[in-house]
């Protein structure tokens, strides 16, 4: 452990958890078994990703202001409020409320984690290994999505609301 960078035990699980989404396999199921149609659904997912993109730049300048840390626990703050709101959800407009939040949270997360990395390696002079822990944290986080997929198709198997 001491040969890790400061922050990359907690750059893991934010990784992890970030990536670790149940509903995902069965989010369509979910959203029909709320009633919505398709294009509903392609619309919550499109007004997820404007809230992102729209919220990239002005939240990689609040890291820099606020602090990488603040940042992220901002971006989480805002992800628990969002499933919070998906949770008690039942119609369109709560989702989109929902997907919004979400969608706000995850652009304050996106990058504000690879800085803190970089951050932290830099306090180190071991910024010639960013790729290498970017690279292992990524493999991280892509290896929670494949196992919340599994996972969140077997709890949907005895209820589309396990998941949720």
């Amino acid at each position: 452990m001491k040969n890790l960078p400061e922050n990359t035990l907690q750059l893991y699980l934010i990784k992890v958890a970030k990536w670790f989404n149940l509903v995902m396999p069965i989010v369509v199921l979910f959203y029909q078994d709320n009633g919505l149609s398709m294009s509903q659904i392609f619309l919550l997912k499109s007004i997820y990703s404007i809230a992102m993109v729209a919220t990239e730049l002005p939240s990689g300048y609040l890291a820099d202001v606020w602090g990488c840390r603040r940042t992220i626990l901002f971006g989480a703050f805002l992800g628990i409020i969002g499933i919070i709101i998906y949770s008690i959800s039942s119609d369109f407009a709560s989702f989109a409320i929902a997907e919004v939040i979400l969608g706000i949270g995850f652009s304050f997360v996106s990058g504000a984690d690879s800085a803190m990395l970089y951050d932290s390696l830099k306090a180190q002079n071991r910024e010639s290994e960013y790729i290498k822990f970017e690279g292992r944290i990524t493999s991280a986080g892509n290896f929670a999505e494949a196992l919340a997929g599994v996972a969140g198709g077997l709890l949907a198997t005895i209820h589309v609301f396990v998941p949720d």
